[in-house]
């Protein structure tokens, strides 16, 4: 009987080759990954370390915790954030256009990365030490400033001064953020269900906003007719005098 092919020595009991790579990149990608079809709350270190072959342990070389490389996530959102709306301004586009492609942008971004949009955006709330994320957030708000206002205005190392100049761009933030946050909880139903529905409705909603609102300036009109007149037609909220930039001395 011909001998079987013999097995060379210690074959079987070769342990898995290291891993190779960075390896704190890998978890990234594979957290990134992850969260386009679970939840961020069924994700966890153990699981990302599985999902990258490498040892628990291995995941606290790279990371202090599990938050902060949910950060170091969030950063990265902020990053692409902001590449996709300095597109938007080297487009050409008037203001009003501008900005309802900002929320447009908001919006389809919350649809498409609906966890990473909760981790950017108040999922984690012990940021005070995640000075990468908190820097990629000022710059992709710093956008949204020059965009209403046509001027690098904003002091991220100033808030009061921010708070009071830059107002306009806080309101502005916090209607685009409400709207993809409720459009990508499914909240605002649209019959059509087409992505052409739900971009027209973006979009007057948008200019409505900027606008300020017309159907409210009937009310407007019929409490005080002469703050009306004044305040009424395109622009009541980010108008050309209102976004025109302050002096930058302190």
């Amino acid at each position: 009987m011909a001998e079987g092919k013999k097995q060379s020595p210690g074959k079987a009991a070769t342990p898995a080759p290291y891993h190779r790579g960075n390896v704190a990149e890998d978890l990234l990608k594979a957290a990134s990954k992850l969260l386009e079809t679970e939840q961020f709350e069924d994700i966890s270190a153990r699981r990302l370390c599985r999902e990258i072959g490498v040892t628990s342990a291995n995941f606290y070389n790279h990371f202090p915790s599990f938050n902060h490389l949910m950060n170091a996530l969030a950063a990265k959102g902020f990053e692409k954030r902001t590449a996709q709306n300095l597109r938007v301004l080297s487009l050409g586009l008037t203001r009003e256009e501008t900005l309802i492609q900002l929320a447009h942008n908001m919006v389809e971004f919350a649809i498409e990365h609906s966890q990473l949009f909760r981790i950017m955006f108040g999922q984690i709330q012990d940021v005070t030490e995640q000075t990468e994320r908190s820097d990629k957030a000022n710059g992709s708000f710093a956008i949204l400033v020059r965009a209403v206002y046509g001027a690098d205005i904003f002091r991220p190392d100033d808030v009061a001064w921010s708070h009071e100049h830059c107002l306009h761009a806080y309101s502005f933030f916090s209607f685009t953020y409400g709207l993809a946050r409720l459009v990508s909880m499914g909240q605002f139903e649209f019959p059509s269900g087409t992505k052409a529905e739900r971009r027209k409705f973006v979009e007057d909603a948008t200019r409505g906003f900027i606008r300020g609102l017309p159907a409210l300036q009937g009310e407007a009109a019929d409490a005080d007719p002469k703050r009306a007149r004044k305040s009424s037609g395109p622009g009541v909220v980010i108008s050309i005098d209102a976004a025109r930039p302050p002096s930058r001395a302190r």
